[in-house]
């Protein structure tokens, strides 16, 4: 099973469009991990940001949403945890069967933490054939999605 995480993230567009991408392509776990797209209720629950609801377009029903603190906390998902980030240790996408496993989209301005770098068995990388060396993270967890599941249909 493939699961998705994102690591404070801070756009609730973009995670509310992961939502819809996890949807779209059967992921039925999205983690968020640190601050991204909590907020709290009246009785000081965490709970998900409204604001996500705009673009996730009713996708939040189709898959379940887990609040985690820290890198530690994700193993409890997987021991299998894939970092999508550009490094000097990265592989290339191309070149990777992503299967039972967490995949880990980070910070929009500074990618995944060095904790979540060292959680890790792999750090992947989109091939870049351009100028511009970032993309949007709701594009790139699109990208990554899609070369995981095309192999299993």
């Amino acid at each position: 099973m493939i699961q998705v995480a994102l690591e404070n993230v801070s756009s609730l567009q973009n995670i509310g469009a992961i939502i819809r991408t996890c949807s779209f392509f059967g992921v039925q776990k999205l983690i968020l991990l640190g601050y991204s797209g909590k907020t709290k209720d009246t009785k000081n629950r965490t709970i998900m940001h409204p604001d996500i609801l705009k673009t996730a377009l009713g996708a939040e029903k189709d898959v379940e949403i887990i609040f985690i603190d820290s890198a530690k906390d994700l193993k409890k998902y997987s021991q299998n945890i894939i970092a999508i980030e550009q490094h000097e240790k990265s592989i290339d996408l191309k070149t990777i069967d992503l299967k039972d496993c967490v995949l880990v989209f980070g910070n929009e301005v500074d990618g995944a933490s060095q904790e979540i770098l060292n959680a890790s068995k792999q750090i992947v990388e989109i091939e870049r054939l351009g100028n511009h060396n970032s993309l949007n993270i709701a594009t790139a967890v699109g990208i990554v999605l899609y070369k995981a599941t095309s192999s299993l249909s």
